[in-house]
């Protein structure tokens, strides 16, 4: 049997892209009686090199992450940045963005066989690649390099 192009077959994340992450943060955590995570606005700094399209971005979002038993789900709340997010919620409004695999030391080399198989990289910063697979699976692939 051949091996899997994302290897084991593990979802490490699901995320969602909503209009306002503190609020479903909130929401979410009265939902779960849980505390309610910080949100964070990433690459506030600009220290990660994101690339939308094929063309460099700031790639600035806000996220809350809610670390579950068997899975961490993620909120997105887009900048004005170019990104995937911010033409999800203008396209689709919120929802299911992606589900995230572990592809610790093989992102890259993970997405490339990803787009031989005909899912093209979108978007990538330096631990994560998002793959366009939305027509055939109804959501996006991410690849996070993590362990």
């Amino acid at each position: 049997m051949e091996k899997a192009i994302l290897g084991a077959p593990f979802v490490c994340q699901i995320a969602m892209i909503v209009r306002d992450a503190q609020k479903a943060a909130s929401r979410f955590a009265e939902l779960l009686n849980v505390p309610v995570p910080q949100v964070v606005t990433a690459n506030a700094d600009g220290s990660d090199t994101v690339t939308y399209m094929g063309r460099p971005t700031e790639g600035r979002v806000k996220l809350a992450f809610f670390h579950l038993d068997n899975v961490v789900v993620e909120f997105i709340e887009p900048t004005e940045d170019p990104t995937t997010w911010k033409d999800f919620l203008a396209e689709k409004g919120p929802g299911v963005h992606h589900i995230a695999f572990k592809a610790k030391n093989r992102m890259l080399e993970t997405a490339a066989e990803l787009e031989r198989f005909g899912y093209p990289l979108i978007q990538h910063g330096d631990k994560y690649a998002y793959l366009e697979s939305t027509e055939e699976l109804g959501v996006i692939l991410e690849l996070l390099d993590i362990d």
